[in-house]
């Protein structure tokens, strides 16, 4: 059977030319990005990164995290000591300037970076700063206070600015490390225990990133992995619409075969025999596409920060060896789902005359899409009523909108009768030939239409589903974040001693918030976890954070407490009262207790520390507010005045929710991109190809509307209303997609917070719809064009 399956394919290769393209193109997907999700894992960056240059570092005594976090500073006499002797200070400490966060350096460190002038000049006045990374043209224009007079290379670890050595000190007062080019054990005398001294591969200690970047990868590690899985999904959803309609075009054939004596079981593998070849090549020839894919896509994650600038994609051969299989299996799978009806036509149908498509179910396709709708809502239900958090994270409820969409486009046949009836009902009341033939067409050739409208409804409800769930969960977090946090003003990354001039103002109040990571453990030394904290006083709670205790109670807390969320309660065991021992990023290990437990974070832990606790700690963020709830004008401008010429920045809480939001949604659109964009030229470029095929095996109906006296443009016109008919029908299917994935993400977030938004990503759904139409309209008229001869259509 597989030499006459070769022979069937060389015959009739424009049959199978939809199937091929898109199997092809399915395998250059999963090739590409499994080659990117296998060069996500290890650590590029195994040594120092900081102070690579640096000979010794010395460093106070369990000091480790990121210097915008909680910055911990060295004895000022053993600071002295060790300026005497050469060492070179280095501070490290956050600030806001006009684009976002930096981390200030004096410039006398930059070198322990490897940063080097690619334009301009050192700072040599207060007012000066040099910006890494940042593009040349800055040079001579203000970024916040500071004039910007030179650039250098950007590095991974961190977005920095540096300052004379001066304003630097007046910024930060605190020494945070030094570096000296003393003998290890010479330093060890003159530290005697105060601080440590750090050489070698122990720099990676300090490090704002310790792990050597594989942090940085996480982005670039979710995207590929989610986008592996989805193209593999998309790829049998798109073959089996694929492979049903071939199988159709056929049906005369197969039967002419059962005539002449072939038994069902040969059959069968007639067709297994073709899907295995024609798997095989298009996976081929996928595997071969994928590497060139990787370079462009690889440029653009790193131009979009979904991936650090080092991010190389090398050239394995085991991920395009398991592209290569998934291609095959889902040639293989696609057909199988044929086989059932391929088995039941009969010997006596070669003779009939007609081409209509026969009345009947296809079992395979309606059992898999009534699986998988039914997985949708079991999923959406067991998410809702156990682990509601589930919804408020696009990547770890990515299952239930793919459920969805690939339902729909499995189901179409089956939908799309009553939806074409209703959508050319008025073409009914025509008494033109023209529109009755279009609803004709449709209706008749049900597997015809739903082979374009498949890929439409992976392509737009793809888009639309999963923009909603991203939109949706970003809508919670922020809805949260405004029930929970109360202050309306406050000032982001101050410096030190800002605190200090705006608590002695009349009438406001200053809450300090220090954000860190901690290390929980038991008294005996037993580690349970590492938690992103926040340190508050204990004043803090019902004033200016109001979150939803579950367990225990955050009035009158004791001064070592420790707030923790119901993730870190039950994944460590803990209860109120519990006494634990907490690991600040200074080296203290200070007692605590466990005086509440809150509701689950959505964006991560939601856990609180007693300021007290956290010791001398810099805050990352003051909330102010009034005796009487927001500041007045006249405290907002004594406000301003205290934050002059600090480098601190006075904002609003809402201003911060919206910059956050607007964060969100564009790495939510840079994901998109890569995601969705790739799924969505896969599913055009599918469209295209089914409807080359079906023109391809209609030349004898456009012959016969040409004796009848149609004229060229009259047959073109025809499959465009056609065309347009399937992609409206599609683009409706995909939407009832996107509205049931909101409705059930929604009944899982009413779990979560009172009143959560619905966010159906509307514009996005119909801008793809809108692509979707046309690629459709444009691919059904030029091939028609071209099929149709105008000497036939002009014949009588």
């Amino acid at each position: 059977m597989l030499r006459l399956a070769a022979a069937t394919l060389r015959q009739r290769w424009t049959s199978f030319l939809g199937a091929f393209v898109a199997l092809a193109l399915g395998t250059t997907m999963i090739g590409t990005m499994a080659l990117v999700l296998t060069a996500t894992f290890g650590t590029p960056h195994p040594g120092p990164q900081r102070f690579r240059e640096a000979g010794a570092v010395v460093a106070p005594v369990g000091f480790a995290g990121h210097p915008m976090k909680a910055p911990a500073v060295l004895d000022g006499e053993l600071v002295g000591q060790l300026l005497a002797a050469g060492a070179v200070a280095d501070r490290s400490f956050p600030l806001h300037l006009d684009d976002g966060e930096v981390t200030g350096h004096p410039w006398s460190s930059a070198a322990f970076a490897g940063y080097r002038l690619r334009a301009g000049r050192a700072p040599q006045a207060p007012g000066e700063t040099v910006l890494t990374g940042a593009d040349p043209q800055l040079i001579g224009r203000q970024a916040g206070r500071y004039r910007v007079v030179g650039v250098v290379e950007g590095r991974w670890f961190e977005r920095a600015a540096f300052f004379t050595d001066a304003e630097a000190q007046r910024l930060s007062p605190g020494v945070n490390t030094l570096v000296s080019d003393l003998p290890a054990e010479r330093l060890n005398a003159l530290v005697a225990g105060r601080a440590v001294v750090l050489t070698g591969q122990d720099r990676t200690r300090i490090d704002p990133d310790d792990t050597g970047g594989a942090q940085a990868l996480a982005n670039a590690q979710a995207m590929a992995g989610s986008t592996t899985g989805l193209a593999a999904c998309v790829a049998v959803f798109v073959v089996v619409a694929t492979f049903a309609f071939a199988t159709e075009q056929r049906r005369r054939e197969i039967a002419l075969l059962r005539l002449v004596g072939a038994a069902p079981r040969q059959v069968r593998r007639l067709v297994l025999g073709e899907a295995a070849l024609i798997g095989t090549a298009a996976a081929l020839l996928g595997c071969a596409l994928a590497p060139v894919a990787v370079g462009p896509l690889r440029s653009w994650m790193v131009r979009h920060d979904v991936a650090p600038s080092w991010f190389e994609v090398p050239l394995r051969p085991l991920p395009l060896l398991v592209a290569f299989a998934l291609g095959v299996v889902a040639a293989l799978a696609g057909s199988a789902a044929t086989l059932v009806r391929v088995s039941v036509i009969r010997p006596a149908e070669a003779l009939r005359e007609s081409a209509v498509e026969r009345p009947g179910r296809v079992p395979v396709r309606l059992l898999l899409g009534g699986l998988l709708l039914v997985g949708a809502v079991v999923a959406g239900a067991v998410i809702a009523s156990g682990e509601p958090y589930l919804a408020a994270n696009v990547r770890k409820y990515q299952a239930v909108p793919v459920l969805y969409v690939g339902a729909f486009a499995l189901l179409a046949p089956v939908l799309l009768p009553p939806l074409v009836r209703a959508l050319t009902w008025p073409l009914r009341r025509s008494a033109k030939a023209g529109p009755m033939l279009v609803r004709e067409n449709v209706l008749t050739e049900r597997r015809r239409t739903a082979a374009t409208v498949a890929p439409i409804v992976v392509a737009v409800g793809l888009v639309g589903t999963l923009l909603t769930v991203q939109h949706s969960a970003d809508a919670a977090l922020l809805a949260r974040q405004r029930q929970e946090v109360h202050a309306t003003d406050l000032v982001r990354a101050p410096g030190g001693g800002v605190a200090e001039r705006l608590a002695g103002l009349p009438n406001v109040r200053v809450t300090p918030v220090t954000s860190m990571n901690v290390k929980i453990g038991t008294a005996e030394g037993e580690q349970l976890d590492s938690l992103r904290v926040q340190a508050v006083p204990a004043a803090a709670f019902g004033r200016t954070f109001t979150p939803v205790v579950r367990a225990g109670s955050v009035d009158a807390l004791p001064a070592d407490f420790l707030v923790i969320d119901e993730h870190a309660a039950e994944s460590d065991g803990l209860a109120v009262g519990d006494r634990l021992v907490a690991l600040l990023p200074t080296g203290v290990r200070a007692p605590v207790v466990v005086a509440a437990v809150v509701a689950r974070g959505l964006g991560g832990d939601d856990a609180y520390l007693s300021a007290s606790v956290a010791g001398a700690a810099q805050p990352t963020t003051l909330y102010l507010d009034g005796a009487s709830g927001r500041l007045s004008d006249g405290q907002l401008d004594a406000v301003r005045d205290a934050l002059a010429e600090t480098g601190a920045q006075l904002t609003t809480q809402e201003a911060v929710l919206a910059q956050e939001r607007a964060k969100a949604a564009q790495q939510a659109d840079n994901a998109a991109v890569v995601v969705l964009g790739i799924a969505l030229a896969y599913a055009l470029i599918s469209v295209a190809g089914t409807l080359a095929m079906a023109v391809a095996g209609r030349r004898r109906e456009f012959a016969l509307l040409g004796l009848a006296g149609a004229v060229r443009r009259q047959i073109v016109t025809v499959v465009a209303a056609e065309a347009a008919i399937a992609a409206l029908a599609g683009t409706l299917l995909a939407g009832a997609a996107a509205v049931l994935t909101a409705l059930t993400q929604h009944a899982a977030l009413a779990h979560l917070l009172t009143g959560p938004p619905l966010a159906v990503a509307w514009p996005q759904l119909t801008a793809t719809a809108a692509l979707c139409a046309a690629v459709t309209l444009a691919t059904a008229a030029l091939c028609t064009a071209r099929a149709v001869r105008p000497a036939a259509t002009r014949a009588q």
